[in-house]
């Protein structure tokens, strides 16, 4: 084989394997044992095939480009990506690192430009459509084995925890494996009507269209119809991610919030009415659907772009439905099943990549059977010299790759390497392993600073070993070591969780964190319960709606003593959500502390008729109830007992620092945080 030709077998066969292992791949490894291998393999796959593109542009002596009715719109949804990520973003690189954001579709992207560049034989093309209908078939045969209940009975597996469920998928997600399922069936069937004679090919086919149907109507029912609705989904309704949107496009109408930003967009942008429905207290990581997921965190462009790819698609679909590729023709109806299904399904990895394979499949099997709609075209610079003329080009794209290429695959490796880490931290701090939990949260740091979710976790760890060392003093109380190491590590807490604040400030999760690692601190530390009630009121500028966060407002209020205060926090929580019982609870609490009785009647009695009354809460209410009638004179039969989202509010933390301990005021929430370096242990 000659030199020329190894580089774009490599790239071939290299493109196989991702199509093949894509919808089966996953590694326990990470703390998302799932998409972010996923993501990880296609990013990888994606920089090396770039790299081997540049080589054989080099060995073939020429830069051959091929261009194809798609070409411009997946430019266009990569452009949007890319330019909603560094003017919107308020976190860049989770863009990169996090599965379905900017870095998967950049990646699948590079993989469109390339593949269709390797892929030059009606045989390759073959070979690609058997890759993905067997992945799809083998994912067929695992869904029908684990919801049979046969697979968790196997010894190997029983003994690993995750594999036990009845719904497990290597997509992560049984809905993810639905809507590649659905788009696999279009696959085949469209192939099998094309089919004019019985061969091994169509038994083949029809064998996997069979296994994909059974897994198909076992999910569905398992998902949707089964009695047992544990499984079922949970989505956000249309008409609250179509207010989310328009919030959205109100502040940037043209590139959205961001790729990664849907969550502080719910926070943000939910509407009052969300906390009226039985997911009020759950908060959404992406949009009811895809359009209107797009629409928000990459705006109008990005929306544009991703119907133009659609639209695109149909009309080449009408275009070349007399086409001589019965393959062809099966990948861009398939691709339009995709579409189909994000109208009424988020996008997740999974379909999202087998979006791009079959646009690429359709794009090569137009090209092998020399339609018109694919031209391809060499572009060389020459340069003189004194043995002749030499392609240059070729040179200088290789040059541009390896500078893209290389440092790609270094921060790619070492954001592997962080989760790794992560997730060993997580195994020893189940395993109520303080120190090796310390030491593995600062390596993953050390190699990735820029991922809050590491600087969280550190924030606590750093909290709970100060509070241990608190509670336990030597018979003569705290030494003056106990109180330095308690000291360091509680700004450690504190500056660790500001950290994360400032990596992604509009995640309304770090400023909540905040304010906790601050509470915990009201009995250690001068000046904890100032700092505590302004990260309360920033985390609820992010999250205005959420009534919890005004609960655990007022609770430090009520802590304080400060009953005005509580009372007006109580309140709030009760008028944006007047079914939540808690909040009435807390505000009866609060007047009753004040010696509102009156008042404080008013909102139990509101707080039982919330309740069940076969619930242990509803007897500890009115047993309150009866007490605080009888302090105002009445006289009321005693309640039957019956079997509790009633909270009081807490008291203040324990143990008690004596005296406070006197931290920095660069510890404060209103001060600057540190740059995001690594910390010392």
């Amino acid at each position: 084989m000659k030199l020329a030709a190894i580089f774009p077998k490599i790239g071939f066969f290299l493109f196989l394997t991702l199509v093949f292992l894509t919808p089966l791949f996953f590694l326990p490894f990470t703390p998302d044992f799932y998409e972010f291998p996923k993501h990880f393999l296609i990013i990888v796959v994606s920089l090396v095939s770039l790299l081997l593109l540049g080589l054989t542009f080099v060995t073939e002596r020429q830069v051959r480009l091929t261009f194809s009715p798609f070409s411009l719109p997946v430019l266009t949804l990569i452009t949007s990506f890319i330019l909603s990520t560094f003017f919107k973003a308020p976190h860049r690189l989770d863009t990169f690192l996090d599965p379905g954001q900017t870095g998967t579709y950049l990646a699948l992207g590079l993989l469109f430009f390339c593949a269709v560049n390797f892929i030059r034989t009606k045989k390759e093309v073959d070979l690609l459509a058997h890759a993905f209908t067997s992945s799809v078939a083998l994912l067929s045969l695992i869904t029908i084995i684990w919801s049979s209940g046969l697979a968790p009975k196997i010894p190997l597996i029983s003994s690993i925890q995750y594999l036990t469920s009845n719904v497990w998928s290597p997509t992560g997600l049984p809905l993810s494996a639905l809507s590649v399922f659905i788009a696999a069936l279009v696959f085949l069937a469209v192939q099998l009507l094309k089919e004019k004679s019985l061969h091994p090919k169509s038994v083949l086919l029809a064998v996997s269209f069979a296994l994909t149907l059974v897994a198909t109507g076992i999910l569905s029912y398992r998902l949707f119809a089964s009695p047992d609705n544990s499984s079922r989904p949970v989505f956000l309704s249309h008409r609250a991610s179509w207010a989310i949107a328009l919030e959205a496009l109100k502040i940037s109408p043209l590139l959205g919030v961001g790729p990664g930003s849907y969550p502080a967009a719910f926070t943000q942008f939910r509407p009052i009415s969300f906390n009226l429905t039985p997911q009020w207290a759950l908060r959404f990581p992406t949009g009811s659907n895809s359009p209107l997921h797009l629409l928000t965190t990459i705006g109008a462009l990005g929306l544009i772009a991703y119907l133009f790819l659609a639209l695109r698609t149909y009309t080449t679909l009408i275009k070349t439905a007399t086409s001589p590729s019965n393959i062809s023709l099966a990948a861009l109806t398939a691709v339009l099943a995709i579409f189909a299904t994000q109208l009424f399904l988020p996008s997740y990895l999974v379909s999202t990549a087998a979006l791009f394979f079959l646009l690429i499949l359709a794009v090569s099997a137009l090209k092998t059977t020399g339609s018109s709609l694919i031209h391809e075209s060499n572009i060389d610079i020459v340069a003189a010299s004194s043995s002749g003329s030499s392609p240059i080009l070729p040179i200088i794209f290789l040059t541009l790759i390896t500078i893209l290429v290389a440092p790609g695959l270094y921060f790619v490796t070492r954001a592997y390497a962080a989760e790794a880490r992560f997730q060993k931290a997580l195994q020893f701090a189940a395993a109520n392993d303080g120190k090796n939990t310390y030491d593995t949260l600062i390596s993953a740091i050390a190699t990735n600073p820029y991922r809050d979710t590491y600087r969280i976790a550190y924030s606590q760890t750093n909290l709970l070993i100060a509070n241990s060392l608190a509670a336990n003093p030597t018979p003569a109380g705290l030494t003056d070591a106990d109180r330095n190491t308690i000291t360091q590590l509680v700004q450690q807490a504190i500056r660790e969780a500001k950290n994360a604040a400032a990596l992604n400030p509009t995640k309304v999760a770090n400023l909540e964190n905040l304010a906790g690692i601050y509470r915990n601190l009201l009995n250690f530390a001068q000046g904890a319960d100032a700092w505590t009630l302004a990260s309360y009121r920033q985390a609820i500028i992010l999250d205005p709606v959420n009534p919890n966060l005004r609960i655990a407002l007022g609770g430090v209020y009520f802590a304080q003593k400060n009953w005005d205060e509580a009372i007006r926090w109580f309140q709030t929580a009760a008028d944006l959500k007047p079914d939540l019982a808690n909040a009435h609870y807390n505000l009866s609490a609060a007047l009753r502390e004040k010696g509102e009785l009156l008042r404080a009647v008013s909102s139990l009695e509101t707080t039982i008729n919330l309740l069940d009354k076969s619930s242990a809460d509803y007897t500890k209410a009115s047993s309150e109830l009866a007490d605080l009638r009888q302090k105002i004179g009445e006289i009321t039969p005693p309640s039957k007992p019956a079997s509790s989202q009633l909270t009081q509010p807490e008291p203040l933390p324990t143990p008690k620092v004596n005296p406070p301990l006197e931290l920095d005021q660069s510890l404060s929430p209103e001060a600057p945080s540190t740059p995001p370096t690594s910390p010392q242990p």
